[in-house]
């Protein structure tokens, strides 16, 4: 649920990420990422390579888009599967290994900020697979030195696919808590240590040496702007006035609690009971991973929230043994606190749900559906039935109904309904809201309206230039209405077309100086507040 059904989204670097992947698709390349013709290097191709054989396989099946974003539940299935064997492995000495493993999946899967992107169309999803693989040859060396070629395979692969997801700062981060392993664990002081490194750096080398000599020898200019740009310039910050997503003081330290809820505090929890048992490798290692990982994201001068998400696989562990500390009657209260929270939450959106079926002149009540006109366009009717939406957030809100027979005074419990209620919470607005939430993220209606305009205008098959669009807009404009746009311009006055195509600030005035007219503007779209796409002809 979420993952299908709906348009890429501006949000999450989704519509960038379908325009490259649509790029590859349709012209059969697969070196350099190209956005609406201009290359994209902020990141290496391996999502997109994946999105791509998806788009090739289910073509026909399903929209291109949805067969496309299906890559994050190929990796996802990936994460699920190695944070669960990375749990049995830390956890082989206690009497409850399966059912901790248990747990740390539960704990993992419910938390807030993976259930936000773990459906998006993103490449975090991948570099989150490559993690949890990275560290299950970590808690294999560290558990048994002696299975060192095991170790060092997934170690491998893992950084393999970690620095082929988004490049340099993960395989960094791991390097780096090998290395602090290395220090404070005696049993890894030993040869089969560094015959794990020497078969990591094998199996890992196709990953990190192939796709960039291949760059390299295409383009020595693409190399610099992917690896010294994109990699070395984001993280020491020179490149970051010009390419974004600039680092606020102390951003992950505030945006961590609420982002990795509720792992993050469950992890604090342990790390300060557990602290005695510091020499034992299922406290030490997901620390030593949890503070080097935090450590270089607070000094990186880039930071978005989803850079969290590869510390999520060393926060699991440590909340499932934090949680199993926690006295019973105190559970048993979270319990009943997480279900009356959830269920309620879901009647609210079963409610929305009903006003928003309803004509707008009609609808009782109607000040509850505004109360989240940020997120919702309360003034959309959706002209189709929803009878099969509907049934399926039926029989999920039963599942949730039929969970409350769970005994619920033990650890396990107490995950297994939270990450119940994280799905039915998702699956019941993504089902039942998920037209009016594509309304309002989706650029497909207001590009509509715009060749709508052409269509019926003299300059139906006129060109039209690209002034600060962005990297969004283009891409999807390609996608779904097949125009074509020439690269960005900075001066309005370069473009040889008559025609100009800009986004901008509605608040701002619509002159643009070089005589040229606004003859139409779009709003479609209400998720981006105060923009506006503008249509302007060249005047005489």
């Amino acid at each position: 649920m979420g993952t299908v059904g709906h348009d890429p989204w501006w949000k999450k670097g989704e519509a960038y990420g379908f325009g490259i992947i649509y790029h590859f698709y349709t012209t059969h390349t697969w070196l350099i990422p190209i956005d609406a013709g201009a290359p994209f290097m902020e990141k290496p191709p391996l999502y997109y390579w994946t999105s791509v054989i998806l788009c090739h396989l289910l073509n026909g099946i399903l929209p291109l888009h949805d067969a496309a974003r299906l890559a994050s539940s190929f990796y996802m299935i990936i994460t699920a599967v190695f944070t669960w064997k990375s749990a049995r492995v830390l956890f082989r000495e206690s009497s409850q290994s399966e059912v901790m493993s248990k747990i740390t999946l539960c704990l993992l899967l419910g938390t807030y900020g993976l259930v936000r992107y773990a459906h998006a169309m993103m490449t975090d999803v991948a570099l989150l697979a490559g993690t949890a693989v990275a560290f299950y040859g970590m808690a294999l060396l560290c558990a048994w030195p002696e299975h060192w070629k095991q170790s060092g395979f997934w170690l491998g692969i893992g950084v393999g696919i970690a620095f082929m997801a988004k490049g340099l700062v993960l395989p960094a981060i791991l390097g780096l808590s090998i290395f602090f392993l290395w220090c404070l664990l005696p049993q890894l002081h030993s040869r089969k240590t560094f015959w794990v490194m020497i078969a990591a750096f094998i199996v890992a080398s196709p990953f990190l040496f192939v796709w960039p000599y291949l760059l390299y020898d295409y383009s020595p200019i693409l190399f610099k702007e992917w690896f010294w740009e994109n990699n070395i310039g984001r993280f020491l910050g020179f490149s970051v006035s010009k390419l974004g997503a600039e680092n606020r003081p102390l951003f992950f330290l505030w945006m961590t609690p609420v982002f990795a809820f509720p792992i993050f505090p469950l992890a604090c929890t342990q790390i300060y009971c557990g602290r005695k048992q510091w020499r034992h490798y299922s406290y030490l290692l997901p620390l030593i991973f949890s503070v080097t990982g935090m450590a270089v994201l607070l000094f990186s001068a880039s930071g978005r929230s989803p850079y969290l998400l590869p510390l999520f696989i060393a926060f699991a562990p440590l909340a499932t043994q934090g949680l199993i500390r926690i006295p019973t009657t105190i559970l048993a209260g979270w319990n009943v606190f997480a279900r009356i929270a959830i269920t309620l939450s879901v009647i609210i959106t079963w409610l929305i749900w009903l006003l928003l079926m309803q004509p707008i002149a009609d609808r009782p009540l109607a000040w509850l559906p505004a109360l989240f006109d940020k997120w919702l366009p309360v003034a959309f009717v959706y002209p189709e039935s929803q009878w099969l939406a509907c049934l399926v957030a039926i029989i999920i809100t039963l599942f949730w109904v039929a969970s409350f027979t769970l005994e619920s005074r033990s650890a396990y419990s107490v995950a297994r309904t939270w990450f119940l209620g994280a799905a039915l919470i998702w699956c019941t607005i993504h089902t039942l809201l998920s037209p009016w939430i594509n309304e309002t993220r989706s650029f497909r209606t207001v590009l509509t309206q715009l060749v709508q305009y052409l269509e019926a205008s003299p300059y139906a098959n006129s060109c039209i230039g690209n002034y600060k669009l962005g990297e969004n807009i283009a891409p999807m404009l390609v996608y779904f209405t097949h125009k074509t746009l020439p690269l960005m311009n900075d001066d309005v006055n370069e473009t040889a077309c008559p025609l100009l195509l800009t986004f901008a600030d509605k608040e701002i005035s619509s002159e643009i100086g070089g005589h040229w007219e606004m003859i139409w503007r779009g709003v479609g779209f209400l998720d981006i507040r105060g923009m506006e796409l503008r249509l302007y002809m060249r005047g005489q």
